[in-house]
């Protein structure tokens, strides 16, 4: 399993986007405008929405410390793909190109959330194009005869790298297009990957539930309000005993840090790949010292 703690991604470092911001219906907040509740404005330099809890006219105050009247609802359009949450997602006509310089050395991406026929990312140093990858998105995967004449072409969501040259002036550019649709992006992750070890047989994917469900006296469903469910991996790791050290210094690094973290690295073509698949944050990380050479990894993950 390989772990990418993100970088933040500021303004300095998002050279460009074909999303726009305002994006399609987005509107800009005015000063000393008038608003009614439920109004919603953006702010382009906080990249942030802004809901109106009042109705009010002339106010001067700026939405992002103006909490009588106003409340962060999230980031904007363009900026949703780089939010960790999963709730949040950039949508445009395709293709929707980003082109990112980091000025700092990494060697991994991930995306997650993605509506897409195609990815294609490119690293070039001083214009000089040195790292180059494209990943069909369509998932087709026929069990039978039936299948394969009458099935559905469906997508693939994430994909992962971690063979990026770790140049600390390179500019990476992200294309995903489609052919039909807009394009989708829930993540775009940058940093530099930690191999946390080997995943072994026999690991877990569960969902916490938090719908509301309830019964009456007799048995039978009363309440049913369906709610978020948020994924759960149990897996235990296989290491060396000479990288406890580092597996140490990640767990205290990243204590209620959002990380991506990857069982089947970068293989997507794998069954298990999406299931080991997370962003999210670590519950609970053990490492049992039994044995002169290696030592086991416990880890539990949420999906924040």
């Amino acid at each position: 399993m390989k772990a990418i703690p993100p970088v933040t991604i500021t303004a300095g470092m998002l050279t460009s986007s074909t999303a726009a911001e305002p994006s399609a219906g987005e509107t800009a907040w005015v000063s000393g405008g008038t608003y009614v509740a439920g109004d919603l404005r953006i702010r382009t330099s906080t990249h942030r929405v802004y809901e109106s809890l009042t109705a009010h006219t002339g106010v001067t105050t700026l939405p992002e410390v103006d909490a009588t009247n106003w409340l962060d609802v999230g980031p904007t359009n363009k900026w949703a793909m780089f939010d960790l949450l999963r709730s949040s997602t950039t949508e445009v006509a395709s293709p929707l190109t980003v082109v990112i310089t980091p000025s700092m050395r990494i060697d991994a991406l991930a995306l997650m959330g993605c509506v897409a026929d195609s990815v294609t990312v490119t690293m070039t140093v001083a214009a000089v194009p040195v790292y180059t990858y494209t990943q069909s998105m369509l998932l087709y995967t026929p069990l039978d005869w039936y299948d394969y004449f009458f099935g559905t072409i469906g997508q693939k969501p994430s994909m992962v790298l971690f063979d990026l040259p770790p140049y600390s002036n390179g500019v990476i550019t992200v294309t995903l297009t489609r052919a039909s649709g807009n394009v989708e992006c829930g993540a775009l992750v940058i940093g530099t990957s930690v191999d946390l070890g080997t995943v072994l047989d026999q690991a877990t994917s569960e969902d916490l539930n938090f719908s509301n469900v309830d019964r009456d006296t007799y048995g039978d469903i009363s309440v049913l309000v369906p709610r978020r469910t948020v994924p759960k991996i149990n897996v235990t790791l296989h290491a060396e005993k000479s990288r406890v050290d580092v597996l140490r210094a990640f767990r205290t690094s990243q204590n209620a840090v959002p990380t991506v973290f990857s069982g089947g690295d970068a293989n997507n073509a794998d069954g298990y790949f999406e299931t080991l698949l997370m962003l999210g944050i670590y519950k609970e990380f053990s490492i049992t010292l039994g044995s002169d050479h290696f030592v086991k990894v416990g880890l539990q993950l949420e999906e924040i």
